[in-house]
């Protein structure tokens, strides 16, 4: 049964594509102004970031390592003319907002250790809390322009640094759809849905929803009393109603997997409110492996959250 809806649905998506091709590694160069403060009398300088972002994880916080260094940093010593210079190593989990094709907001927080140059009047070495905030401008597939703002905390010293630079992506990553399940060995089913003709696409990509939820669309919840009436009609009142949930790419393959069901789900009750017979429905769900437009863009994911409904005449296998 499940492997007559998966290729059913799969042979009527007319504009199904393969699964994004993405690139896994990130690199950044930034410069800005490193503010120093809080008991030490340190001052601003010039510093240099350099950060590598891997993005290959099925998983929506993304790890960066980042390298500081900053430029001499006077010390407010009156009597000498003390400097001091400091390099930071970080670790951090990074977390991307998509919020538009070109633009990307971000979060980041994380661990790291400083170190600064051994002449007096200098903040110990020591390990630091950080966290920051910044939004990546999309030039190209590859570039983008980067701004960001990092605070560092240690026990007696704290830093924020505000800098802005390049971003380069490298590195392709192919992912392929997910193997199909088969069960061996199966139970008899008491009835099967063969055709007797061509079955009927009944709604491609109408039903909507909100990203990373089973709940419909404002515009969706209004369509499904008239899709409930036409499932209701003469014409189709003798069709089965195969409902199969879809998904984005955000998130892993196995929540989206679920996520796809749940969403068949919402639409399989919504349907049951509206007095449609709940023995004529069939629910599965494809995840992300099936989907209509690119998930790269804002646009392309609100159309790929969606389910699909066939119908299909239903035989009795005696």
């Amino acid at each position: 049964m499940k492997k007559i809806i998966l290729a059913t649905c799969l042979s009527l998506s007319l504009f199904a594509q393969e699964d994004k091709i993405d690139y896994i590694n990130e690199m950044s160069f930034l410069i800005g102004d490193s503010e120093n403060g809080f008991s030490q009398n340190v001052g601003r300088s010039l510093a240099y970031e350099l950060q590598f972002q891997y993005n290959g994880l099925d998983f929506p916080i993304r790890p960066e390592i980042s390298f500081i260094y900053s430029q001499d940093i006077p010390l407010y010593d009156f009597t000498t003319d003390s400097r001091t210079r400091y390099i930071t190593m970080m670790g951090n989990g990074v977390y991307e907002i998509p919020y538009s094709d070109l633009l990307t907001p971000y979060v980041k927080a994380g661990v790291g250790y400083q170190s600064f140059s051994d002449v007096p009047d200098s903040p110990p070495s020591s390990l630091l809390l950080d966290a920051g905030a910044g939004v990546k401008l999309d030039l190209t597939d590859r570039w983008s322009l980067k701004f960001e703002v990092l605070g560092t905390l240690d026990s007696d010293h704290f830093n924020i640094l505000a800098t802005g630079g390049v971003s380069f992506r490298f590195g392709r990553k192919y992912v392929s759809p997910a193997p199909e399940k088969i069960c061996e060995p199966c139970e008899e089913p008491k009835q099967v849905y063969v055709p007797k003709k061509p079955v009927k696409l009944f709604a491609s990509g109408s039903i909507q929803f909100e990203s990373g939820k089973a709940s419909l669309t404002d515009n969706s919840k209004m369509s499904m009393v008239e899709y409930s009436k036409q499932l209701n009609s003469h014409e189709n009142i003798n069709s089965n109603i195969i409902i199969v949930g879809n998904t984005d790419d955000i998130g892993s393959r196995a929540y989206n997997a679920t996520l796809a069901i749940k969403r068949a789900n919402t639409v399989r009750a919504e349907f049951i409110k509206n007095d449609v017979d709940p023995e004529r429905i069939t629910i599965d769900g494809l995840g992300e492996i099936n989907p209509i437009a690119d998930n790269s863009t804002k646009f392309g994911r609100d159309k790929n959250r969606r389910v699909i409904i066939i119908l299909q005449e239903k035989v009795s296998k005696k």
